[in-house]
C-alpha cells in the first residue's frame, strides 16, 4: 500500500495542472463571434479548462462561428470535451459540424469546396463517442469522409503548438447552444516521464521484495 501512495504521490508531482479555470467566451456575454473566414474571433486560450459558448443558425441566413487561438511552444490541445450540445434540428441526426484548420483563417475555397483540405472535421452531438460528455478532439483527429469530403487528420488525438481555426455550424435549422471545452495542458518533459516510471518502478520492487520476505517468514 506505500508503494502504491509513493505511486500516486510522483503523478500529483509532475503531473500538469490539466484542469484549472481557464478563459471563458460566451457569446451571450461576449458578443457574437464572427462570421467570417478570413477574419475569425481571436481568443487567447489559457492553461486549463476554456470553455466557448455559442449558438448557429441553419438556412437561409446561415451562420457561422469561427474563432481562432494559438497554442504556445510546450503546451498542447489534449481535449475538446462537448459540455453541452442543444441542436434545433428536431428529427434525424441533430448533430453540427466542427472543423478545424491550421492557421489564423480559413480560405473562402475551404468553405465550399474543401480547398485545401481542413485539417479535420467531425460530426458532433449525436453519435456515439461525439455526445455531450464525450472528447470530440480525437475524431476530428481521425477526420473520417463527411458527405464524400475528405480531410488530412493529425496523429495522437492532440494538437500541438501552432495557431489554429475552428469552426462550427448546421445547416438545416441551426444550434441552440454549444459548449466546447477546450482543454490546453503542459507537454510533459522527458524527465517528468522517466520520473513517474522510476517511482512507479520503485513501488512495484518494493511490492516484489515484500512478497518474497513474507514467503521467507512463512517456511
Amino acid at each position: 500500500m506505500k508503494s502504491l501512495f509513493l505511486g500516486l504521490g510522483a503523478i500529483l508531482v509532475f503531473a500538469p495542472n490539466a484542469y484549472a479555470a481557464g478563459f471563458v467566451y460566451n457569446e451571450a456575454v461576449n458578443d457574437e463571434l464572427s462570421g467570417d473566414s478570413l477574419n475569425p474571433t481571436a481568443l487567447n486560450l489559457l492553461d486549463g479548462s476554456n470553455q466557448i459558448t455559442g449558438s448557429t443558425t441553419g438556412n437561409p441566413n446561415l451562420d457561422r462561428d469561427f474563432f481562432t487561438f494559438t497554442i504556445p511552444v510546450g503546451y498542447e490541445l489534449s481535449r475538446i470535451n462537448l459540455a453541452n450540445y442543444v441542436g434545433l434540428d428536431g428529427t434525424g441526426a441533430n448533430q453540427g459540424f466542427l472543423a478545424v484548420q491550421t492557421g489564423s483563417s480559413i480560405a473562402p475555397t475551404t468553405i465550399t469546396t474543401n480547398t485545401p483540405l481542413l485539417l479535420g472535421a467531425a460530426l458532433i452531438g449525436a453519435a456515439f463517442g461525439t455526445q455531450v460528455g464525450d472528447n470530440v478532439l480525437d475524431d476530428l483527429g481521425v477526420a473520417a469522409s463527411i458527405q464524400g469530403a475528405n480531410f488530412v487528420g493529425f496523429s495522437g488525438g492532440k494538437l500541438g503548438s501552432g495557431t489554429y481555426t475552428f469552426w462550427i455550424q448546421e445547416t438545416v435549422q441551426g444550434i441552440q447552444n454549444y459548449n466546447l471545452d477546450f482543454v490546453v495542458t503542459k507537454v510533459p518533459e522527458p524527465s517528468t516521464i522517466l520520473g513517474i516510471g522510476a517511482v512507479m518502478g520503485l513501488g512495484s520492487l518494493i511490492k516484489r521484495k515484500k512478497r518474497r520476505h513474507s514467503a521467507t517468514v512463512d517456511q
